[in-house]
């Protein structure tokens, strides 16, 4: 057992187990905390076979299964198992909360951190701990499993190794990230792409920060540059916020009724719509657009979002978004949904900025999560665009 001193402003104490007491050498220290996940799961008897959730499984795994946490190049490892273990579904801004304060309890005395989670929200969670982790100068790596632990196919080893790894490294990547299959990609840019293969998630808008082979190859230019600072945790999260993806035929009278409920009760402070292609929506429908108005004249932050994997909302290239831009709408421009969402959340939280600022600061790079509007592309088919793209400026 391993006694750690928790930082007096901190009002909990995480118990610790140590896998290893390394072999003299000073090693690297990580802490791995586990909420849950595929990665924890076992056929249960009990409920006819199905996935269930084992707590102790992955300490009792890693002190008997993983030979290589005994290699000198590995840190030495401590894990914290949380009570109970969740499935991801079930995990919300209480649980990226209590993750935030807990790196924060224990910030000084790793030198990274790896968390363990299910899969389905792991891209919103890393997201959300991305804004909340202000002045981060230390990794803090998500992973997991498609393939439960107890499964002897499982690539919850590899995941598990390598996160380790990128946390204990002499030059760290001091970033939210996710590793996943032969990937680490910045959490806020990151986003889960499929629920059957190993390939779980991708970064659409931005290539990976490394890919691991034989060896790690790191794209050195998109890495953020070291914290200045000492570290700040913002655990309040503002969600009174709604979703919307347009189909066509979608009904007008729905969304007003939306906005008009919420806004009378306070409990709608933002509105993120999906829309077509670059920012695209109805220009002929009259009723949408004045709802629109509505809206931020209630208020309410009206946001843009595309539906498409690859690609940035442009709302000034084509009339339809013109007509949006008029309406109050703010563009999310490259941002997956679950930045675009936890970003809102996190500055509607912070409680200290007007809707007006909101919108500003929707626009600038505070985590990465956000390609700077000069960078992006052209109008798609330009000839500035196929110039760019000729040159490997674009890759959309």
């Amino acid at each position: 057992m391993t006694e750690l001193v928790t930082p007096p402003e901190s009002d909990f104490f995480i118990p610790q187990v140590k896998l290893h007491d390394g072999d003299g050498m000073k090693r690297k220290r990580v802490l791995v905390l586990c909420t849950g996940g595929t990665l924890t799961m076992a056929p249960d008897p009990e409920k006819g076979g199905s996935l269930s959730p084992v707590q102790g499984a992955l300490t009792e795994f890693m002190k008997k299964s993983m030979l290589e946490l005994q290699n000198e190049k590995m840190p030495d490892v401590v894990v914290h198992e949380y009570t109970p273990l969740l499935d991801s579904s079930d995990m919300g801004p209480p649980d990226w909360s209590l993750l935030a304060k807990d790196i924060k309890a224990n910030y000084l005395y790793f030198d990274g951190f790896v968390v363990l989670m299910g899969t389905d929200t792991m891209a919103y969670t890393a997201t959300a701990l991305s804004f909340m982790l202000e002045n981060l100068g230390k990794p803090v790596i998500f992973t997991g499993s498609q393939i439960p632990l107890a499964e002897p196919h499982t690539d919850a080893r590899q995941n598990l190794i390598m996160a380790l790894i990128f946390a204990a490294r002499d030059a760290p990547i001091s970033e939210v990230t996710i590793f996943f299959h032969d990937k680490l990609i910045r959490g806020c840019r990151s986003t889960k792409v499929n629920t059957g293969e190993l390939h779980a998630f991708d970064s659409p808008n931005l290539l990976p920060l490394a890919t691991t082979g034989i060896s790690i190859k790191e794209n050195e230019h998109l890495i953020l540059p070291p914290a200045r600072g000492v570290l700040r945790v913002h655990t309040r999260m503002d969600t009174r916020l709604l979703t919307i993806r347009l189909v066509p035929g979608f009904d007008d009278k729905i969304l007003r009724h939306l906005i008009r409920a919420g806004a009378e009760s306070g409990t709608l402070r933002a509105l993120v719509l999906q829309l077509y292609g670059t920012g695209n929506a109805p220009s002929v429908k009259e009723e949408f657009i004045e709802c629109l108005k509505e809206a931020t004249e209630l208020g309410i932050l009206v946001v843009a979002a595309t539906q498409c994997h690859i690609g940035s909302v442009m709302m000034g290239h084509y009339a339809t978004g013109r007509a949006l831009e008029r309406a109050g709408v703010v563009s999310s421009n490259d941002m997956t949904m679950e930045a675009t969402a936890c970003k809102i959340s996190y500055l509607m939280g912070r409680g200290d900025l007007s809707r007006d600022e909101i919108a500003d600061l929707m626009t600038v790079s505070m985590r990465g999560e956000v390609t700077h509007t000069d960078a992006l592309p052209p109008p798609p088919f330009s000839s500035a665009y196929q110039r760019g793209r000729l040159k490997g400026k674009y890759f959309y």
